[in-house]
């Protein structure tokens, strides 16, 4: 009997081709030439980036000086505002405290001027306002309340107190005023 065998059996080995050496050394050897090319033009390039950002730094502590610069001149020019404002705030409570005093002083004797009435004391304590003094009468006493009054500088006069006493053999009244100055 005679055997067929369908299957396909072994054959023989075909050989596998036979590449060229100098042709795997040139591909080898271009391979790396790029690899490197790259590596240069990628480390030439964060080299600028770098480079760039170093400048750019550069230029921004430049302005960082710049803006301290001006943030310093603008405190010295708040510092010396400040010091012109307390300067003329000062200057304002002294020329209200002079004019107050004298104001007081001014109209007060101008209601006593035709009077025989004249002050002992006088005290000016911000608004307040106190007055000791004699007058030959008491209707003197009156009539100088009412020229206090009739200034429109003076409020709340208050006469405290109005007494008799002697002095010198002369008849007189003693009095104490209180009143507020007006504004």
């Amino acid at each position: 009997m005679i055997r067929i065998n369908l299957l396909p059996g072994p054959k023989g080995r075909t050989a596998k081709p036979q590449y060229d050496v100098r042709a795997q050394a040139l591909l080898g050897v271009g391979v790396l030439l790029v690899t490197i090319a790259g590596c240069w033009w990628y480390s030439s390039s964060l080299d600028e980036v770098i480079e760039a950002r170093q400048e750019e730094k550069l230029a921004k502590e430049k302005q960082v000086v710049q803006l301290k610069e001006q943030v310093k001149q603008v405190q010295d020019f708040e510092q010396k505002k400040k010091l012109l404002e307390d300067k003329n705030r000062v200057i304002d409570q002294l020329e209200s405290a002079r004019v107050g005093p004298v104001k007081v002083l001014d109209l007060v004797s101008q209601s006593i001027e035709p009077l025989k009435v004249w002050l002992t004391n006088l005290k000016l304590s911000a608004e307040n306002v106190e007055v000791e003094g004699k007058a030959l009468t008491n209707d003197e006493v009156v009539e100088f309340v009412n020229n206090l009054r009739r200034t429109d500088f003076f409020a709340n006069i208050n006469l405290q107190e109005s007494k008799a006493a002697v002095e010198n053999k002369i008849n007189i009244y003693q009095f104490k005023l209180a009143f507020r100055l007006k504004g």
